[in-house]
């Protein structure tokens, strides 16, 4: 059954606006340094009266199997956290390092999200922390029409800002 020309107006409308809600997703800066190689285990120290309010910085690698990266989801969880950490009165340090393996990784294309909502499945993002010989998880999902991997990129990062705290304060 050919579709009828009022159909076929509302369904380019919602294509249109898709595309155009995909296209204004903000895109992190890209690092202009190389990423660093195999981050080793961090080392592990008690803090100190002196680094209080100093925090280590993320050190964001892969190891999802054979799913699809993502170039942009390690450094919008490091700024994110970076973000998070400076506006409770920290600073982030490169003297040592807090490791995140993403696990596990699956987004929507941006235009199935919009038009299908819940009917495209679900964006998921499932990370370990390594921290001073502990380690934690931080992961979300999200299934809903308008929030993509940016917001879940957002809350592991303040998940991992409150490992990071909680490990620090023990």
């Amino acid at each position: 059954m050919p579709l009828k020309p009022k159909a076929i107006l509302v369904y380019s409308a919602a294509l249109l606006f898709s595309l155009q809600a995909a296209a204004q997703e903000p895109q992190p800066p890209q690092p202009t340094e190389a990423p660093v190689a195999a981050a080793a285990e961090p080392a592990a120290r008690p803090a100190s009266a002196s680094d209080a309010k100093v925090l280590p910085r993320l050190a964001v690698r892969w190891d999802c199997g054979d799913c699809e990266q993502n170039p942009k989801v390690g450094p919008l969880i490091e700024q994110t956290y970076e973000a998070q950490a400076t506006s409770k009165g920290y600073s982030v340090a490169p003297a040592e390092s807090a490791e995140v393996v993403i696990k596990e990784y699956r987004q929507r294309p941006p235009a199935a999200r919009v038009m299908l909502g819940i009917f495209a499945g679900k964006d998921k993002l499932a990370t370990r922390l390594s921290f001073r010989g502990k380690e934690y998880v931080a992961s979300d999902y999200s299934a809903n029409a308008f929030q993509g991997m940016n917001s879940l990129c957002e809350s592991v990062a303040k998940q991992a800002l409150a490992q990071v705290l909680s490990a620090i304060k023990e």
